[in-house]
């Protein structure tokens, strides 16, 4: 076999299994614009008496399933916190990711619980999804650095 039919085959050899390595299954599991990220910690704090807790819950659990069916958050009743908790401070409902308000409201100086207001309405799944995965994407390409 020549040199030029040898460099030939080498590359196409190469090419498929560049090929055969993006088709396999576990990639994305069919979801496009899967965030190849580990799941950064997601908490929902909220209390009933806030009308806003249950559909916030909502939107955040169809986000998560939209970014990897793995991903899931926890929720923290505020009103089952001990008094001097400060996370009683965040107004209800308020997403965490790692700790940090998800729509960049600043931590509470003080545990007193009340309702949120967001401007322009409850954050539908879209702009929750968006966010989480701009956070999630930051997070793994500063820890690939």
């Amino acid at each position: 076999m020549n040199t030029r039919r040898r460099t030939w085959l080498g590359m196409l050899v190469s090419t498929i299994g560049l090929l055969a390595a993006c088709a396999a299954p576990g990639g994305d599991g069919g979801q496009s614009g899967s965030v190849k990220a580990a799941q950064p910690t997601i908490e929902l704090l909220g209390f009933l008496k806030c009308p806003s807790t249950p559909a916030m819950r909502g939107n955040l659990r169809v986000a998560l399933l939209s970014i990897d069916r793995s991903w899931a958050d926890a929720y923290i009743d505020q009103e089952q916190l001990p008094e001097g908790d400060v996370r009683r401070g965040w107004p209800a409902p308020t997403v965490l990711v790692n700790g940090r308000d998800l729509f960049g409201m600043a931590p509470p100086m003080q545990p007193t619980m009340g309702c949120r207001l967001y401007e322009g309405g409850l954050p539908g799944v879209n702009e929750i999804t968006g966010r989480i995965k701009a956070v999630a994407t930051t997070a793994a390409t500063s820890a690939a650095r």
